[in-house]
């Protein structure tokens, strides 16, 4: 056995092999034009081998000659089929020059296809004759006469490669530098070596068989290079998926969701182990949308049948929560959210999603109705409890009143002739105080239970006025001096007269407790009234008492809250809720030498007093 008849099956072999590799990738990948072209050009490099193989073995000329045949036209197929490789694996090149390889080769297989015995090869072959090469190993060779027609398809090797530099430049260009170098330089070498070579034997310089088919172990080379780094690449790839998708499932996990994805035109289900315990399902079991509707709690299928059928008619998302039956008779509450993949039709063909089991906040809902129920009934108790305090609170001022006025009557009749005129006076006061008390009854009760105040437009200053004629005598049993100061034009405010008599009276009395034990030159409780600079009202209550502990400021205002031993501390607390009721803003600050100011605001009205 020689070496020429191990070598050529070699060739043929590594031909097919490589073939049938790129074949196996073209069938299982999108785009697969250009693979498919090499496998097909690779077939017929492997079978040209083998002819090429059978000529330098042929007993007579007339076997040879039709072996000849087809070597020429085995030749252009390669050349075409390369050439539409190249054109589709690089997605570039110039449309014509691709298209002038197979036309002018075709020029050149006219001999070929005439009758008359000739080839583009050969006007007439006259015999054969033995050649020994190295090794002892002996091959047949033609002999006839020379056909200049074959410069023609030499021509069209010659356009190919100028097509496959074009294409090659035009790839480096865009960045395909590897493939240009590697891909196009193996083939611009095998049509090198393979023209060269075979114009060398026909013009009888060199005394070898033909050789394309070795030649063509360049563009193998090449085209090997190029199947490792992609499979190289796809290997890396893979581990980086591989990688992505552990990190996705240990982020999946950590947030207690579960994936799932249902091929629809299959209706096959796969779902991570997170998502088959959500639904009581093993890790072997095979699912589908049955095996789902099955799991669902019966008053939730319809819902989600319905749910499923929206999306996949539209293709959009799909989002829904709903209820699982599990295998021991629990309930539990899964909230889905999935996204359709459609394909190249329009027709959905996937939905990918996730699951979360909300079990626990649907609990914790039920919990909450349950605990707010229980808080609207501590509420009302609550509530109750501050009205009986702010009632007391609130009526101690008038009833004190009429306590000192039915006093000052019982010292008016202790005289031999009382003067009846301060009589009639006293009880006119008894009865003012006495109706006073009554709506502020009627009026707190009405804001506790949130009711609308009987809100007009006010003059500050007869506010201001009623409560300087409310508080004069209690001023001057404590030796309170009383100022009031109101800048002209002010304008009117909206508010419930008697709420804000109550607020004015709580903080006047505030205040004249606070400078009870100051100085007799610091007892003085101003009262102020002006438009500030957002448009409001404001009104402030300043005294030179002692003031307010800096940590105590926000809290003077929180219910039962109180810095006096007596207190209920429900005075300020009110007053701020009726201030709030106004759309005002009530608050506290120290003054910078001494004593504490209590500022409020009211809204202007739009209205004039009727």
């Amino acid at each position: 056995m020689s070496w020429i008849t191990i070598t050529w099956p070699m060739v043929a072999g590594g031909c097919l092999l490589l073939g049938l590799l790129e074949l196996r990738v073209a069938l299982a990948q999108s785009p697969r034009g250009a693979r498919l072209l090499f496998a097909l050009s690779a077939f017929a490099v492997a079978a040209f081998s083998g002819v090429e193989l059978a000529l330098m073995h042929a007993d007579t000329v007339a076997q040879a000659a039709v072996l000849l045949h087809i070597i020429d036209v085995g030749v252009g197929l390669v050349l075409a089929l390369l050439t539409g490789f190249v054109w589709v694996y690089f997605g570039t090149g110039n449309k014509w020059l691709a298209l002038s390889v197979p036309g002018i080769y075709v020029v050149a297989l006219l001999p070929d296809l005439l009758p008359g015995g000739a080839d583009m090869t050969y006007l007439r072959i006259t015999g054969l004759r033995a050649v020994e090469t190295f090794g002892g190993a002996t091959f047949n060779v033609l002999e006839g006469v020379p056909n200049p027609w074959d410069s023609i398809a030499y021509l069209a090797a010659a356009a190919m490669v100028v097509f496959v530099v074009d294409a090659s430049v035009r790839l480096w260009r865009r960045g395909g530098r590897r493939r240009a170098v590697v891909v196009g330089g193996g083939v611009i070498l095998f049509l090198f070596i393979g023209g060269v070579h075979t114009a060398m034997v026909d013009a009888g310089i060199v005394r070898t068989p033909y050789m394309f088919s070795w030649a063509y172990l360049c563009v193998l080379l090449a085209m090997g290079h190029e199947l490792s780094t992609d499979v190289f690449a796809a290997e890396q790839i893979a581990r980086e998926l591989h990688d992505s998708e552990r990190a996705m499932d240990l982020a999946a996990d950590a947030a207690g969701l579960g994936m799932w994805t249902w091929d629809v035109i299959r209706d096959r289900i796969w779902a991570t182990p997170k998502a088959r315990a959500f639904f009581g399902f093993s890790e072997t079991e095979s699912l589908n949308l049955a095996r789902f509707n099955g799991a669902l709690h019966a008053a939730d299928r319809d819902a989600v049948g319905q749910a499923i059928e929206r999306a996949l008619s539209a293709g959009g998302g799909y989002e829904l929560e709903y209820r699982v039956r599990l295998p021991d008779g629990a309930t539990r509450w899964i909230a889905a959210r999935g996204q359709c993949e459609r394909d190249a039709g329009g027709k959905t063909v996937l939905m990918r999603g996730v699951l979360l089991d909300t079990s626990a906040r649907h609990r914790f809902e039920l919990e909450l109705d349950e605990l707010r129920g229980q808080l609207a009934h501590v509420g009302r108790v609550s509530m109750m409890g501050q009205l009986a305090s702010a009632l007391a609170h609130e009526l101690s001022q008038p009833l004190g009143a009429i306590l000192r006025n039915a006093e000052a009557a019982e010292l008016f009749l202790q005289h031999d002739q009382p003067d009846l005129d301060e009589l009639r006076a006293i009880l006119v006061d008894i009865r003012m105080d006495d109706q006073r008390a009554g709506d502020v009854i009627e009026r707190l009760r009405a804001l506790l239970k949130r009711r609308s105040l009987e809100a007009r437009a006010l003059a500050v200053s007869d506010l201001l006025a009623n409560c300087e004629a409310l508080t004069r005598a209690d001023a001057i049993a404590r030796h309170v001096v009383l100022e009031f100061e109101v800048a002209p034009g002010q304008p009117t405010v909206m508010g419930d007269q008697v709420h804000l008599q109550q607020v004015l009276l709580n903080l006047l009395v505030n205040a004249m407790d606070g400078v009870e034990e100051a100085p007799a030159e610091q007892q003085r409780v101003v009262v102020r009234a002006h438009r500030n600079d957002t448009g409001a009202v404001e009104v402030s209550v300043s005294d030179r008492g002692r003031g307010i502990p800096p940590d105590q400021l926000e809290l003077v205002f929180d219910p039962f809250f109180t810095t006096k031993e007596n207190g209920m501390g429900m005075g300020l607390a009110i007053s701020r809720t009726i201030i709030e009721a106004h759309g005002g803003r009530i608050w506290a600050e120290n003054n910078a030498d001494c004593g504490a100011t209590f500022r409020f605001t009211l809204p202007v009205a739009e209205a004039p007093i009727s």
